[in-house]
């Protein structure tokens, strides 16, 4: 185990070995949140279902699965048309209202391929056996069982600079919001080793936007998606005591153009992360450490630059610490 400023780097593999790490860092609580990473089901760049029971037992809690829609995250039958014209990241950005989708049929095929999700890997018996709740933040929105917009900005502006678009204030869930105060955990995938743009807790939390396809969020060439992170990590740091975790157990994913996964947005390889976690209630902290673990440069990652104008930044020398010791864990 090291601990570099907040954030502290292990090795674990059972939840107990978690349970220890965690010790004092998270505090104990009734209710936690976990936000887990389930953009797509390609290998290794979900949070699987090893990882989130990991997490379970290492607290006594009740536990609350949130995650949003994704429709990269399906079997690969899903796809809509509107008036003829296929539903793109092109056709989104020229029409980002999803009122089209509760339309006819599109919402329930978008939550029948959540539920194949859940099934498929183990996560709807996993739920059953640890007695914890879903709530998907989709859902809740689309249905309009926010807190209200005004009260919700009020909230944030008190502790935050303003959200880019008032949008962001209509994404706070009632059912979520009924356990304001309580922990919430990021659980990021190490994602992107070698890279120049790393998915880990900060960018895990864009997934609370509720767009199934997220591409007005990223903007013409992603312009605007390290403002959307922020945005939206804003709101929920604004509810919840946020607590960072990115874990690459069993393998985490390299950029390599070459690497043998082929998905929709390019190759990528997988690793083995041999037991890896880092941990921190700062997340802006854990993912500058986490990079310094995973050869990237954070001062060349966009939304870690912008995070540094919002939350508590990071120290460069624990960066350059955790550099020295990436050979020891990945």
């Amino acid at each position: 185990m090291h601990r570099l400023g907040s954030v502290t780097v292990d090795r674990v593999k059972t939840g107990r070995d978690l349970r220890k790490s965690l010790e004092g860092r998270l505090p104990k609580t009734e209710v936690l949140l976990i936000k887990p990473n389930w953009y797509s089901p390609h290998p290794s760049n979900y949070t699987d279902a090893d990882a989130l029971r990991m997490v379970m037992e290492a607290v006594d809690a009740k536990v609350i699965v949130v995650e949003g829609y994704s429709m990269d995250r399906q079997d690969g039958s899903m796809s809509f048309t509107v008036d003829g014209e296929k539903v793109d990241w092109g056709w989104l950005m020229r029409n980002p209202s999803w009122e089209w989708a509760k339309e006819e049929d599109r919402w329930d095929q978008i939550r029948s391929q959540d539920r194949w999700f859940r099934d498929e890997h183990g996560f709807t018996d996993l739920f059953q056996e640890h007695g914890a709740d879903y709530v998907n933040a989709t859902e809740e929105i689309w249905m309009g069982n926010t807190v209200e917009s005004r009260r919700v900005k009020k909230r944030v502006e008190e502790r935050y600079p303003a959200a880019s678009t008032e949008e962001i204030y209509g994404f706070m869930p009632r059912r979520l919001a009924a356990h304001m105060g309580f922990p919430m955990v990021s659980l990021g995938r190490v994602k992107g080793y070698g890279g120049e743009y790393p998915s880990l807790s900060l960018k895990n939390m864009f997934g609370l936007i509720p767009d199934p396809l997220r591409t007005w969020w990223h903007g013409p060439d992603n312009a605007r998606l390290d403002q959307s992170i922020m945005d939206i990590t804003k709101l929920y740091a604004s509810y919840f005591n946020l607590y960072g975790i990115n874990e690459a157990v069993k393998t985490f994913v390299a950029t390599d153009p070459e690497g043998e996964v082929k998905a929709p947005w390019g190759r990528y390889a997988v690793k083995p992360g041999h037991g890896l976690v880092a941990h921190s209630p700062n997340l802006l902290e854990l993912d500058a450490v986490t990079c310094g673990l995973m050869d990237v440069d954070p001062a060349k990652v966009g939304y870690l630059q912008r995070g540094r104008e919002v939350f508590t930044g990071y120290s460069v020398d624990d960066v350059e610490r955790a550099e020295t010791l990436s050979r020891h864990y990945l």
